[in-house]
């Protein structure tokens, strides 16, 4: 498969940033109100019509109304499109797919020059349910029989098409065993209307799958729950876990079935004001009621369901007091944090060398094999029965493997 070089990739996203902030008039918004804040926030996430999108959309109009704090949303279906205007100052806080763990790890898209990796830290870590969808008449009826069907691998989303060979591991297949179609992430639907692929892979809830119901019957492929199967998973993605999902279009009432659950986190960089996060943090939590009933996955946004542990990750200063506050960081939380911060210092040392380089993709791996990758189940199984279960089946206890977030 030919993917145009990163470089390319990232002019492409440069310039759709400038359309994008001349449009919503975003740029150089930060004139601070009496308590030092921005006036205006700016956020990034996934485009409209994703299941993404309507939940930021619906926390921002929230702060806006409830506030009166305006949030602009800038959208873009690629990693770096979502994350470039956070590291270029327009934007304070972005909700990403896995971009977030390849940035940190300098993998992916971002293992070029201009990147390398990035000291980003999770602000808000909800959940959500994913999973992948066909047409009811298209005999596909398992993952199994994907075996030659026209499968999306989505342009810039090195997070999606993680979670897509995941898919094909869990019925012990690879992209060598189905035909790829390159297509942008907000385009599935409509690529799937048109018979360009066979199936797609979108956050269950998203608007633009319930506008493709309206079209023609459409069904979900079940994950298939075997031990081995989900190993196969989590050896691909180990941020997943397995779980049941319903009130998804295809489904009647009552319907469930079993899908990806992971964390879709709006972060920021280390150095963000921490009285804006703990601020922003505090402004959902506080006006959770207001938007919890606006999509079906806002219910993970709320305080007792989000994540209490880092993952891959750092926590943001700002978050972690707020959670020290509610008697929800505990000292394993607080030790993985701390490790994962020391993990990123030493990445971010190395990476110069690595990035003179003729090839840093070939090299950057090897370099940072001896950079000590912090366990994080000690802390996850830290959180309990409360605060920061995931949904699922328990198939997730080893959702963390060692070779989270490196190249695949």
């Amino acid at each position: 498969m030919n993917m145009p070089p990163a470089p390319i990739r990232w002019c492409a996203a440069a310039l759709a940033l400038a359309v994008a902030l001349a449009a919503t008039g975003c740029a150089n918004q930060d004139d601070p109100d009496e308590d030092g804040l921005p006036r205006q926030l700016v956020w990034t996430t996934y485009g409209t019509g994703t299941s993404t999108y309507a939940d930021v959309a619906a926390v921002a109009d929230t702060i806006t109304a409830h506030e009166g704090s305006p949030v602009r949303v800038i959208t873009s279906d690629t990693a770096i499109g979502r994350l470039a205007p956070l590291r270029e100052g327009p934007a304070h806080f972005s909700r990403t797919g896995d971009e977030y763990i390849y940035s940190f790890e300098g993998d992916e898209d971002f293992t070029t020059e201009l990147w390398g990796p990035q000291d980003v830290r999770v602000v808000w870590a909800p959940v959500a349910p994913h999973g992948l969808l066909v047409a009811d008449d298209s005999g596909i009826e398992t993952l199994e029989d994907l075996r030659g069907a026209d499968f999306p691998y989505i342009t810039a989303n090195p997070s999606v098409n993680d979670k897509l060979e995941a898919f094909l591991a869990n019925a012990g297949l690879t992209w060598d065993d189905v035909n790829t179609v390159e297509v942008g992430y907000g385009e599935q639907p409509d690529a799937l209307k048109n018979g360009l692929i066979d199936v797609l892979f979108q956050q269950v809830h998203g608007s633009s799958l319930y506008e493709l119901e309206s079209a023609f019957d459409v069904r979900w492929l079940e994950l298939d729950d075997d031990p081995e199967a989900v190993r196969n998973v989590l050896e691909v993605s180990p941020s997943v876990e397995l779980g049941e999902f319903e009130g998804a279009p295809g489904q009647e009432e009552g319907e469930s079935d079993t899908g990806m659950f992971y964390a879709i986190p709006v972060v920021t960089y280390a150095d963000t004001d921490p009285a804006l996060v703990r601020h922003t943090i505090e402004t959902m939590v506080d006006n959770f009621e207001h938007y919890e009933d606006s999509t079906a996955t806002l219910p993970y946004w709320s305080a007792d369901e989000v994540l209490t542990a880092p993952r891959q990750v750092p926590f943001h200063d700002g978050l972690v007091d707020f959670l020290e506050e509610r008697g929800d960081w505990t000292p394993e939380a607080d030790q993985l944090n701390q490790d994962l911060v020391e993990r990123g210092e030493r990445l971010r040392e190395l990476w110069p060398q690595v990035a003179e380089q003729d090839d840093p993709r070939a090299a950057w791996p090897e370099t940072k094999a001896d950079v000590p990758r912090p366990d994080p189940h000690a802390a996850q199984e830290s959180e309990g029965d409360g605060a920061g279960d995931s949904p699922g089946d328990g198939t997730g206890e080893n959702d963390e493997s060692d070779d989270a977030g490196e190249n695949r």
